[in-house]
């Protein structure tokens, strides 16, 4: 018998996929780029941060750090005033106060601290930014340089990391035709001397720069001068002798200079630092101008008592090296006769002299007028 194979006579129904619904052609040719584009499409710009200080309470914190009698007062100030006050004009103003009224041992000291740290950061990134400073206020590529300047006399940033901003004052400066203050002229000098640029940025820095510096010599000031001549040190620096002429000249400026040894008004704003490196920096750059040397030393020996042991060994080494003895930057006390062509020159050197200087009278020292006599004698008022 064989086998028969069974059958039920019922078929198992067959499955099949159900048919997946399409989209016409045209729909998803109108539909498929806008997704695109659309994923494509940046992100709308955060808008710039708001101020979220007064015009009255920046003038208040920047006549606080203004008055601030040393660095620490200075750095007490942006503690106070750093999460509940902000404002990038008063914060660039308060570190570099910092840096100048700090010595160089203290300088560094100070750099390790959280609160002066954390300001430089802040700083260093709204330098670079565009949100904040965005260039379209005069005076912002002034705090930009004011900034770079601070973090680097701060030892904070290295030069090579500050290129992306000094490029951009740059630019900035050009835009506006270098009508900016020489001082903002100065500290780009400085800022850039280190660094290498190209194309028309190299044209801009190398030539234009100080032509634009040298046009404009006679309203530099001390720290100018101090600036300039820290931007043509070293093997980096640049030299240029017309520029340095110029800063030998300003340098001997007796404007507001007296007989009785008051400073001479060239030297306002110069720390002791200051004076110190700008006499290092004359020795490098081989300056033999000796009425200039004499000025600056003078200024040196009035404020002698400001000079820390290591600066007062590094100035005199210089003069000493400059064949001028710091102490001999005062010429002999006297009378000197020379004859200059058909004229017969007299001049007299006064010698300051400790304990001599013109005290400023107080109020015990001006005379009052006596009140009106009041007789109380009613009698004798009636004769």
């Amino acid at each position: 018998m064989g086998l028969v194979a069974y059958d039920s006579g019922e078929s198992e129904p067959e499955t099949s996929a159900a048919p997946v619904a399409t989209e016409p052609e045209a729909k998803r040719a109108r539909t498929e780029p806008a997704v695109a584009v659309a994923a494509k499409a940046p992100a709308a710009p955060s808008a710039p941060r708001k101020d979220k200080i007064t015009p009255q309470k920046l003038k208040e914190v920047r006549k606080e750090i203004s008055d601030a009698k040393s660095a620490t007062a200075v750095v007490q100030a942006i503690r106070r005033h750093i999460e509940s006050s902000y404002d990038v004009h008063w914060a660039a103003e308060a570190l570099y106060q910092v840096a100048k009224r700090s010595t160089a041992r203290t300088r560094k000291d100070w750099a390790e601290d959280k609160g002066v740290k954390k300001l430089a950061d802040r700083l260093s990134k709204e330098a670079d930014s565009s949100e904040i400073l965005t260039g379209k206020d005069k005076d912002d590529v002034d705090i930009i340089l004011l900034i770079l300047e601070s973090v680097r006399r701060m030892e904070l940033q290295e030069p090579e990391n500050q290129k992306f901003g000094i490029e951009r004052a740059i630019n900035l400066l050009v835009a506006d035709g270098w009508n900016h203050p020489v001082k903002s002229l100065a500290r780009l000098f400085m800022l850039g001397a280190p660094l290498t640029f190209e194309g028309k940025i190299k044209e801009h820095f190398l030539k234009e720069l100080p032509l634009e510096i040298r046009a404009r010599a006679t309203e530099m000031d001390g720290p100018d001068l101090a600036l300039l001549i820290a931007g043509m040190r070293g093997e980096k620096g640049i030299k240029d002798s017309a520029l340095l002429s110029k800063v030998a000249l300003r340098l001997k400026d007796r404007k507001g200079l007296s007989a009785t040894g008051a400073f001479a008004l060239i030297h306002v704003g110069l720390s002791v630092t200051d004076i110190v490196e700008m006499a290092e920096g004359l020795l490098e750059l081989a300056v033999t101008d000796e009425a200039a040397l004499r000025m600056l030393g003078q200024e040196a020996l009035r404020r002698r008592g400001e000079l820390t042991p290591d600066e007062s060994h590094r100035i005199h080494s210089a003069y000493q090296a400059l064949k001028l003895p710091l102490p001999k930057v005062w010429r002999q006390s006297g009378a000197e006769v020379k004859r200059e062509g058909a004229q017969i020159i007299t001049t007299t050197a006064f010698k300051p002299q400790e304990g001599h200087e013109k005290k400023r009278r107080g109020n015990h020292d001006i005379e009052k007028t006596s009140p009106p006599r009041v007789v109380r004698d009613m009698k004798m008022c009636s004769y």
